[in-house]
C-alpha cells in the first residue's frame, strides 16, 4: 500500500497545484491592481504595497483551498478510472472505501487550516488591513501629480501645472466643483501646499481669485490666502481580539453570517469527500464522465444555498450541511462502493 499511497499522493499534487498556483496567479494579479488604484489617491511605497499583498493572503488563499481540492481531487479520480488504474487497485482488493480513507486525514488537514485562515488569521489581517488604510487616510500627503485631470481632494477636481518634488509646493492651481446643485465653483491660485491639521487634510492657496458661477450670474472674490480642508469622514478604528471580534456575532447579524460562511466554506474539502469519489470514480467504457459539471454543480449548489440561508438561519445553515453530508455518503455507497 505504500507505493500504491505514494502514487495516489503524486497524482493528486500534480492536479492540485496545476489548478491552484494559477488561480493564485490571477488573484494575485487582480489584488495588485487594486492595491495600485490606492495610490492614485496616496501615496504607498512598493513595500507598503507588498505589505498590503500580505494582508490580503489568507483570504485569498481560503476561499481558492477548497475549491481547489474539491476540483482536483475529483479529477484525480477521473484520471485513475480512464487509465484503468482503479480497475486495478480494487481488483488487489483495494476498494473505493479504502482509498477514500487514505484521502480523509489529508482533507481533515486541509479543513483545520481552513479553519485557523478563516476564523484566526482572516479577521486578524482585515482588521490590520483597516487599520492601514485608517492610518493612510488621516496622515496621507496626497499623490496630485502636475498636469494630470481627473485628480480629486476631496469635493474638488484639481489641476496644477507644475510642483516641486522635494518641497511639495504646488504652482498655477486650478480647482472646480460643481456638487452643488445649479451652481459652479472654480479657484485659482499662484502657489499652494497640501498640509495636516490635527489628523485633517488641507490644502492652502496663495494668491489667487474664487469664483462662483450661478445661472446668469458670476461673482468673484481675490485672495492672498485660503485653506480648504477634506471634509471626508473616516470612521475610527479600533482593534478587537479573536474573542471580542467573534461575540459580535450575538448581536450583530453580519458577523453571524460570516461566521457561518467561514464555517460551512472551512468544512467545505470534507463535505464533498464523498461527491469527489461519486463522480471521480467510473467505469471508462461503460459511463459517461460528468466530472466537471458536478464540480460546478456541487461548488454553486453548495455555495448559493449556504450563503441564502446563512441570512436568514443559523439552524437552516446547519441543517443543510448536515442533508448536504448525508446525500454524498448515500451517493458514494450506492454508485461506487456498492457497485465497485
Amino acid at each position: 500500500m505504500r507505493n500504491t499511497a505514494g502514487y495516489l499522493i503524486r497524482s493528486f499534487s500534480g492536479l492540485f497545484f496545476s489548478i491552484f498556483l494559477p488561480i493564485i496567479a490571477i488573484g494575485s494579479l487582480i489584488l495588485f491592481v487594486r492595491i495600485a488604484k490606492i495610490t492614485e489617491v496616496t501615496q504607498m511605497s512598493f513595500g507598503e504595497m507588498l505589505l498590503m499583498y500580505g494582508y490580503f493572503v489568507p483570504t485569498i488563499l481560503f476561499y481558492t483551498l477548497p475549491i481547489t481540492f474539491f476540483a482536483a481531487l475529483t479529477l484525480t479520480m477521473v484520471k485513475l478510472s480512464n487509465d484503468f488504474e482503479n480497475i486495478v487497485l480494487f481488483s488487489f482488493g483495494i476498494s473505493p472505501a479504502r482509498i477514500l480513507r487514505f484521502f480523509t486525514p489529508l482533507t481533515v488537514a486541509t479543513v483545520g487550516l481552513l479553519l485557523l485562515l478563516s476564523l484566526a488569521l482572516i479577521p486578524i489581517t482585515k482588521q490590520l488591513i483597516k487599520s492601514f488604510i485608517s492610518y493612510k487616510s488621516v496622515h496621507a500627503v496626497l499623490n496630485i501629480q502636475a498636469s494630470e485631470f481627473g485628480q480629486k481632494f476631496g469635493k474638488w477636481l484639481v489641476f496644477l501645472e507644475s510642483k516641486d518634488e522635494e518641497t511639495g509646493k504646488l504652482h498655477n492651481i486650478v480647482l472646480y466643483n460643481a456638487s452643488t446643485p445649479k451652481e459652479e465653483q472654480i479657484l485659482l491660485a499662484k502657489d499652494g501646499e497640501f498640509f495636516n491639521e490635527g489628523g485633517v487634510l488641507g490644502l492652502k492657496l496663495l494668491q489667487g481669485q474664487a469664483y462662483r458661477i450661478t445661472k446668469g450670474q458670476i461673482d468673484q472674490i481675490d485672495f492672498k490666502t485660503m485653506k480648504i480642508y477634506d471634509t471626508s469622514t473616516h470612521e475610527p478604528f479600533t482593534y478587537r481580539n479573536l474573542a471580542e471580534y467573534w461575540l459580535m456575532a450575538v448581536s450583530d447579524a453580519k458577523r453571524l453570517k460570516d461566521l457561518i460562511i467561514f464555517i460551512a466554506v472551512s468544512l467545505f474539502p470534507l463535505l464533498t469527500l464523498f461527491f469527489a469519489f461519486t463522480y471521480g470514480i467510473h467505469h471508462p467504457r461503460y459511463d459517461k464522465n460528468h466530472a466537471y459539471l458536478a464540480i460546478l454543480g456541487v461548488t454553486t449548489l453548495y455555495y448559493g444555498i449556504i450563503s441564502a440561508v446563512a441570512k436568514s438561519s443559523p439552524l437552516g445553515s446547519g441543517l443543510f450541511l448536515a442533508l448536504f453530508f448525508v446525500t454524498g455518503l448515500l451517493l458514494f455507497y450506492l454508485k461506487v462502493q456498492k457497485r465497485f
